[in-house]
């Protein structure tokens, strides 16, 4: 019965990880662990890098209509 209960919660885990990579939540959390592996010493704060994700998104020219 153990083993279930820590099955299912491992799932639960997963699954949550998996959406939250999947919406952009823990984009974050996937910068600082690759600048960590990168040996990067100059880290943003998560505002900065926010605002440098808006950034990034709205320099771009938009075609659309």
């Amino acid at each position: 019965m153990w083993q279930l209960w820590m099955n299912l919660l491992l799932a639960a885990r997963t699954g949550w990880e998996g959406l939250r990579q999947w919406s952009g939540d823990a984009a974050y959390e996937t910068y600082v662990r690759c600048a960590m592996r990168n040996g990067d010493a100059g880290l943003l704060t998560r505002e900065q890098f926010y605002v440098e994700q808006l950034n990034r998104k709205y320099s771009r020219p938009n075609r659309c209509c």
